[in-house]
């Protein structure tokens, strides 16, 4: 009786190039949608420092229903 033994390190390349593969055909149909603008990295997965409002301005804008 054959045996099937499987390359661990094959199936993990071989899931990795699955991912991938995923990731690719996924990004494509958002392209198609939405066009290639698209930022591949978004401002808050940056390691930028935000130089937005500060809490105070935040607080300041509030509405008080949300005391």
């Amino acid at each position: 009786m054959a045996h099937d033994h499987t390359d661990p390190e094959k199936s993990a390349m071989s899931s990795d190039d699955d991912a991938a593969q995923h990731r690719a055909a996924r990004r494509r149909r958002l392209d198609s949608v939405f066009g290639d603008d698209l930022p591949e990295l978004t401002s808050d997965e940056s390691d930028e420092h935000h130089t937005g409002h500060s809490k105070d301005w935040f607080e300041a804008q509030r509405p008080p229903h949300h005391g």
